[in-house]
């Protein structure tokens, strides 16, 4: 068990960064906290309180009530700004410009039956996967949604290449009707790949078209396609 999920047994001691620290006081500031866990100087960093799905960021003289707080824990991050989004409506904030899905999934474990959303006007839904990662910089994740599981008639897409992963943070959820060449090329815009021309696409190594609709390929569920150079082929990234 990770010290993240392990329980404190006394009212001074609190999770700060998966450490546990014995503050020596029940209340103690920000500063006192960043200061105790060694993370110096205090005024270089954002520290948020997470607990119970929200979060709340203290500024340096806030008092933290540990008892009252129990059951959370606590991050700081080396940053000089926070990152606000929203998880089913819900106003939230991080101290960093990226998150782990997997650290999102660690606070927010979605309903039963539904998956987590970003949700991007005119493009199509990102379904959150673990081992990706999450944006909140400049034209970033805003609002993160839960949403209930895909159904037949739409496929979830991951696009793999050797300039990255296309979406960074799992995969694209899109009609079955769609063209495979519709995703590729956001794939290739947003993973600013230049001449692609000469690529082919795979699955589990066959070769298949672009030029079809995911229905036409016979694609359905969760479908990863690989994009490249065919081998001893050209192609710049």
């Amino acid at each position: 068990m990770d010290a993240q999920h392990t329980p404190t047994t006394r009212e001074t001691e609190y999770l700060i960064n998966d450490r546990v620290i014995d503050f020596g006081d029940r209340k103690v500031s920000a500063r006192e906290a960043l200061t105790k866990a060694h993370l110096i100087p205090a005024s270089e960093y954002q520290l948020i309180l997470v607990r119970d799905g929200r979060t709340k960021l203290f500024t340096s003289d806030d008092e933290i009530d540990l008892k009252k707080e129990a059951g959370g824990f606590l991050r700081a991050f080396r940053s000089d700004r926070s990152f606000s989004f929203t998880v089913d409506e819900v106003g939230q904030v991080w101290g960093d410009e990226t998150m782990e899905v997997d650290e999102f999934m660690s606070i927010w474990t979605p309903p039963q039956g539904r998956d987590w959303v970003l949700e991007k006007t005119d493009e199509p839904d990102i379904v959150l996967r673990t081992g990706g990662t999450i944006s909140f910089g400049p034209k970033g994740v805003e609002d993160i949604i839960s949403r209930p599981h895909h159904s037949a008639e739409k496929v979830m897409v991951t696009v793999f290449t050797t300039s990255g992963t296309y979406p960074s943070q799992g995969a694209m959820r899109v009609r079955s009707s769609v063209m495979i060449a519709d995703v590729l090329a956001r794939a290739a815009e947003a993973l600013s790949l230049a001449d692609t021309s000469t690529w082919i696409v795979t699955i589990d190594g066959t070769q298949i078209a672009s030029s079809q609709t995911f229905e036409q390929a016979g694609l359905h569920g969760e479908v990863e396609l690989e994009r490249g150079a065919p081998e001893g082929g050209g192609g710049n990234a």
